[in-house]
């Protein structure tokens, strides 16, 4: 019994031993995962960033003729391998060249709508590996349409674009339309009024050029399917930059649905463009709510060349901006600045076209803070600050004296009147009828967009128009003014000459110089 005993403490002893020898080399395995673990995360937070470029040289739209090879320089740095992602069909790549950093495209051998099998235009997208496996991607557009415009010699505040599935070039050395020349270190879309309304943008600093690709936009049917495309509408502006990072000058583009020169209603006092300068059409009277948005345009505080983005909905139900995006489609919203905090100068005014400069009473609510400056806008010449295209102008400070509301509409149902958002003007002289709409205006004490005139404190108007002029009187400058009655049809209002404060954000209609 005394020896099973012992065999038995023996054995316990031995097990005691496997125990504590165990739970010693489960501590230092533990300790060891530890150490591993740390020097891990003190490795993972020490390393550098990775860098690399992977970039088309050219992403604006590549033009080509039937079956011809294209040859497209990119830019890569620090990318080991490169596949295709995506290209439209019936183009081929031909070869990747990563010696010369070069890829190779065949456009189609022919092309017919109805051949599903080949596309007339798309994007050709690249994806490249990193040394340390990370997936980044360029695009360039291909297309068989082979249009490009070219607009460096008409050199302008504003761009009317008209055409779609085209590549434009602007100069963007000029300030205005003068012959003062600026050398921006860089340029890029600041922002856009839809996502990738604007594409495939480019700056040549040598030439002073940028280029930039439009689309177009499909119309849809009730059941989705495409029946047609168009000119997509919107608004974009593109800022360029110095040395240090600051705009020192920025150009509107304007797409829009026609031709505004062949649209043009002659007056007795001048050829008036057709619709509101930022808008895609003249909805002339039409109580389409598609309509009537598309007709509003843009806004502009007097004096300045910088348009400011509409509301979010034809009838201001929410009184909100309309988004806006930079050149990443990232959202962006419009900053309302102090006059007073050193934002009301011309050359923080130039330096932020994103900025609203509220006006104040120590300045008579201008969004110039020092002293008015009359000669920012003129009616006698255009001048630099002229938001409107080439070969057009602001109207002079009396030139809507020549007109008054329809008197038709004026007696015909308020109810119907009040649907189209606006109200024609008519010629005295001639009967010519241009349809102004009644957008309203960006408040001068705090940038809100409004289109109802509450001046009798009960009964607001549904909608008013402020169009801005060239003209000035004293500290406040000169406007177009009307708004509807919705009780009595006699007290209608309509006045070619109001005065109003500087720093309100109003409407334009251009007028041919």
């Amino acid at each position: 019994m005394s020896q099973v005993f012992g065999i038995f403490a023996d054995n316990l002893q031995t097990n005691k031993d496997k125990i504590l020898y165990m739970k010693r080399f489960l501590t230092s395995i533990f300790s060891v995962m530890m150490v591993v673990t740390s020097c891990v995360a003190v490795l993972s937070s020490c390393k550098t960033e990775e860098k690399y470029d992977f970039l088309f040289e050219m992403p604006g739209q590549i033009t080509a003729s039937f079956g011809t090879e294209i040859v497209i320089p990119f830019k890569a740095e620090n990318i080991t391998s490169i596949s295709v992602a995506a290209q439209p069909k019936g183009w081929t790549v031909v070869d990747v060249d990563m010696l010369n950093w070069t890829i190779t495209v065949k456009s189609p051998t022919a092309y017919t709508a109805d051949d599903s099998s080949v596309e007339e235009n798309g994007t050709l997208r690249l994806m490249g590996y990193t040394a340390i496996g990370t997936k980044v991607y360029t695009s360039s557009y291909l297309s068989l349409l082979n249009k490009q415009v070219d607009l460096t010699d008409k050199y302008s505040n504003c761009y009317p674009l008209t055409e779609m599935d085209t590549r434009y070039t602007i100069d963007v050395t000029h300030i205005g339309e003068s012959q003062t020349r600026i050398n921006p270190d860089s340029v890029k879309l600041l922002w856009q009024s839809a996502k990738s309304l604007v594409q495939y943008s480019s700056y040549e600093k040598s030439t002073g050029e940028f280029t930039f690709f439009v689309g177009h936009e499909d119309i849809l049917d009730d059941e989705k399917e495409v029946v047609d495309t168009r000119m997509p509408g919107g608004n974009a502006v593109v800022a360029a930059y110095g040395n240090g990072g600051k705009i020192i000058w920025s150009w509107h583009l304007w797409l829009t649905g026609s031709d505004i020169e062949s649209s043009a209603i002659t007056t007795s006092v001048g050829d008036f463009m057709d619709r509101n300068l930022g808008a895609y059409l003249n909805s002339n009277g039409s109580t389409d709510a598609e309509s009537i948005y598309g007709s509003y345009g843009l806004y502009y505080q007097w004096g300045r060349k910088d348009p400011m983005i509409y509301s979010m909905d034809y009838n201001f139900s929410n009184n909100e901006d309309a988004y806006v995006y930079n050149h990443l489609d990232n959202f962006l919203r419009w900053r309302y600045d102090d006059v007073e905090d050193g934002a009301g100068t011309m050359e923080y005014a130039v330096a932020n076209p994103m900025s609203f400069v509220l006006g104040s009473k120590s300045n008579d609510y201008d969004w110039i803070y020092s002293s008015h400056d009359n000669s920012l806008w003129s009616s006698e010449q255009k001048g630099v600050n002229d938001p409107c295209p080439r070969g057009w102008r602001l109207p002079a400070g009396d030139l809507f004296t020549a007109f008054d509301i329809d008197e038709l509409e004026d007696l015909a149902s308020l109810s119907e009147v009040q649907m189209m958002y606006g109200w024609h003007l008519v010629d005295r002289a001639t009967g010519a009828k241009i349809f102004m709409p009644g957008a309203g205006r960006r408040s001068f004490e705090n940038g809100v967009l409004t289109n109802i005139n509450n001046y009798d404190g009960y009964n607001p108007m549904p909608w008013i128009g402020y169009y801005w002029t060239a003209g000035i009187d004293g500290s406040k400058a000169t406007s177009m003014f009307f708004d509807l009655n919705t009780t009595r049809a006699v007290n209608n209002r309509y006045e070619p000459q109001k005065q109003m404060y500087r720093a309100n954000a109003m409407q334009v209609r251009c007028v041919r110089e």
